[in-house]
């Protein structure tokens, strides 16, 4: 640090906002109260893209103005904020860049998180200051005035995009489109996914690698037409600021775009360049602007991973490593290798942090992706030149990017049939983090002190250790308690049991108000708890908002390394299945999944924990799907709990002469209440034959069924039943050991 002075006070600057943002986290600000009202607003258009892959919608980026201005004599109506995101109508006239308008939309409010590992999109727009959504909107006034330069950015990004979609076939345009030029809305989605589970996706983002070949090749190539250092520094500098205001200002192009400006800024003072110097100074540059950064993904990973190469790198390969190896011709082979593993160190923590799995064949299919890179791009840059001068001359190239993008598919598409290809332990403990950093400073710092007198080799090989020993702490997750946790699935249901020896267990999963839960609430969540394996899956019924979501973990469960054993059903009389029922059985079938059946009386243990069946009866005969919904009694030591799917009427009497005839039940831990609260279930017999301390309700906010009822509600506080609904708590978890219990809500 005594050499970099700059670089340590950018360091003190990003610790002081790093603490700042957390002792006065940034307010919620609700427009819940405005949600579907069409609401004015006025502002300067700072932004633009199109979004959907079939139908374009034009989407404008709006700071929001709240004084007089030529467009209108009024003041905004409506809530105000400080950016807002505009969906407009087809046919509407497109805006400048920079021109300032008056627009009326539908307002929307972005969704908050209530599960854990789930997008939470409210705080990612927050980070870029914008407030809410305005759907089918339309403009009511423009200026003429706006600004040519950013107009005319996004304009020649249009005209290249043109140019690759002439010269490519739709597929490789997309993805060339995303990758020189920031245009994201053509990128097929499966692509996408498939590069980002096999941990390459970084190829999509304007990063440095781009800067480096875009900006120092036009510098270099200045600088051999005989053009003086600072003038070509100049026109380097201002070419690569026209490139990133062209591809949009992610956060990656910017970080890019700063460090180049650095450097060429030292060509000017005629100084020497540093690179984690320029680093520090450009995290600042941009927590200065907005410090939420800290919390954005595209930011941790841009900054992690040139940091790690910087520091982290050097430290674990350096002096005699793999130059020492017996076979030459081998030796790049291992170095990359070694490299590779070393920046896995650094991106690991980030990984599991923000995604919570880390693909393992990364490292090995990066040595092939990274070298490719710098031709795919070469030669995307040279169909843009040469289908501006001479079309006729882009077909080689065109065929080279075809090729190179088919051996990336191929690649991801091998990957995905490998064995283990995705490890999952779930997001890190803040604990854990802090112990990872400790090591991998000491790595940095101590390094090259350890055991000083020894040979090279054994010094290497402790810093591995050290570093192998803080992956070691990240993938630790020793699970010594049971967890119940009821999550937010709207309009539904979704049990999630983890036992205290680590087998985990779902029941249910799905909603009727909720798109696609599986993949946007529940997969998630499990990845997030590092599930990568689920004994069993109970399905109490084959209602919508019972099983659509465990439909979705069934087809892509596998894809994102998250397997099921078993598929348990209510055990029913073969003449009663319904359509639904049959399509589960036939999707296990088709996913490889054990398909068994529950009655009461059957009882599945895993050590303390034990799962046995309330209802229905052996080869149940009623074919109403509430009524034959399965029951659960979960016991762990003295903790217990009841778990009723939407059993109802005659299924409800049918389980309730069962436990008549049990006896009394006595008091249990934790009810679900039957049939997301509705007045007709959970009767005053059940609850007074086993009265519980808590009652779960599980239900969406504002459902058309008006659940919960009063009616039970009632019965419930007259019981002195702590009620719990998750529209109101998000994911609530009951963590136990079997004698004691503490609740954690979400929300």
């Amino acid at each position: 640090m005594r050499r970099r002075p700059l670089g340590a006070a950018c360091l003190v600057v990003v610790a002081f906002l790093f603490v700042m943002v957390h002792m006065k986290p940034a307010p919620y600000v609700d427009y819940g109260g405005y949600q579907g009202d069409v609401v004015t607003v006025t502002g300067k258009v700072y932004k633009k893209e199109a979004a959907g892959q079939e139908e374009k919608e034009l989407v404008l980026y709006l700071g929001l103005v709240h004084e007089k201005t030529d467009v209108t004599h009024e003041l905004n109506t409506g809530p105000l904020g400080e950016k807002v995101l505009c969906y407009l109508k087809p046919g509407e006239a497109e805006p400048e860049m920079g021109s300032v308008v008056r627009l009326s939309g539908k307002l929307s409010q972005f969704e908050r998180a209530s599960n854990p590992g789930q997008f939470d999109a409210y705080s990612f727009y927050q980070i870029s200051g914008i407030s809410y959504r305005l759907s089918q909107a339309k403009i009511l006034a423009k200026t003429t005035k706006y600004n040519r330069v950013t107009e005319m950015a996004y304009k020649v990004r249009g005209f290249l995009c043109g140019v690759l979609e002439e010269n490519l076939p739709a597929k490789e345009a997309a993805v060339m489109q995303t990758m020189l030029l920031g245009e994201k809305s053509g990128l097929d989605k499966e692509l996408k996914s498939l590069y980002q589970r096999n941990g390459i996706a970084h190829i999509l983002a304007i990063s440095g690698l781009h800067i480096s070949m875009l900006g120092m090749g036009l510098y270099g190539l200045l600088r051999k037409c005989g053009i003086s250092m600072r003038v070509s520094a100049g026109v380097s500098m201002t070419f690569m600021i026209f490139y990133c205001v062209m591809t949009g200002f992610s956060v990656s192009a910017v970080r890019a775009v700063l460090m180049f400006c650095l450097r060429m800024g030292a060509v000017f003072a005629r100084r020497t360049y540093d690179m984690l110097t320029a680093l520090g100074v450009a995290a600042v540059l941009i927590l200065l602007e907005q410090p939420l950064y800290l919390y954005h993904s595209g930011f941790v990973f841009s900054f992690g991973c040139v940091l790690g190469i910087g520091l982290v790198l050097p430290a674990l390969t350096e002096e005699r490593g793999t130059d020492d190896f017996r076979y030459p011709l081998l030796r790049p082979v291992v170095r990359g290798i070694v490299s590779g593993l070393g920046v896995a160190v650094v991106t690991l923590p980030i990984y599991l942090w923000f995604y919570y799995q880390f693909p393992v064949y990364s490292v090995i299919l990066n040595l092939f992706v990274i070298p490719l890179m710098s031709f795919l791009m070469g030669a995307g840059l040279l169909i843009l030149l040469f289908g501006l001068l001479c079309p006729f001359l882009t077909a080689p190239f065109a065929v080279l990017v075809k090729i190179i993008l088919m051996a990336y598919e191929g690649a991801c598409g091998l990957c995905d049939r490998l064995p283990g290809r995705l490890m999952t332990p779930g997001r890190p403990l803040v604990w854990q983090m802090v112990i990872y950093l400790i090591l991998i400073t000491f790595v940095i710092i101590r390094g090259k002190k350890l055991c000083i007198k020894r040979e090279n080799k054994f010094r290497m090989a402790s810093r591995w250790g050290i570093a192998a020993l803080a992956v070691a702490v990240l993938l630790v997750h020793p699970r010594v308690q049971l967890e119940l946790t009821f999550l937010d699935v709207g309009q539904g249901d979704c049990i999630y049991i983890e036992n205290a020896g680590g087998n985990c267990y779902l029941v249910d999963g799905g909603s009727s108000s909720v798109k696609n839960p599986g993949t946007n609430r529940i997969i998630p969540f499990l990845q997030y708890q590092g599930v990568s394996r689920l004994e069993a899956v109970f399905v109490t019924h084959p209602d919508k908002d019972h099983c659509n979501g465990i439909k979705e973990l069934m087809e892509e469960g596998a894809l994102e390394g998250i397997r099921i054993q078993n598929l348990i059903l209510p055990d029913i009389a073969q003449g009663v299945k319904s359509e639904a029922y049959q399509e589960l059985e036939q999707m296990a079938e088709k996913a490889g999944i054990k398909v068994s059946y529950i009655s009461r009386g059957q009882k599945i243990s895993d050590g303390r924990l034990n799962l046995s069946c309330l209802h229905p009866s052996l080869a149940y005969e009623n074919g109403e799907a509430n009524e034959y919904s399965v029951v659960l009694k979960l016991t762990y030591g003295n903790f217990t709990s009841v778990l009723t799917g939407d059993v109802e009427g005659e299924g409800e009497k049918d389980m309730m002469r069962f436990l008549q005839n049990q006896g009394d039940l006595g008091g249990i831990t934790v009810l679900k209440a039957a049939h997301h609260g509705s007045r007709g279930s959970t009767p005053w017999e059940f609850l007074d034959s086993c009265p519980p301390a808590y009652g779960v309700i599980s239900c969406g906010e504002n459902n058309s069924y008006g659940h919960p009822h009063s009616e039970l509600l009632k019965r419930l506080e007259e019981h002195n039943t702590k009620i719990l609904i998750t529209y109101e708590t998000g994911a609530v978890t009951f963590v136990t050991n079997g004698r004691k219990m503490q609740i954690e809500s979400f929300s």
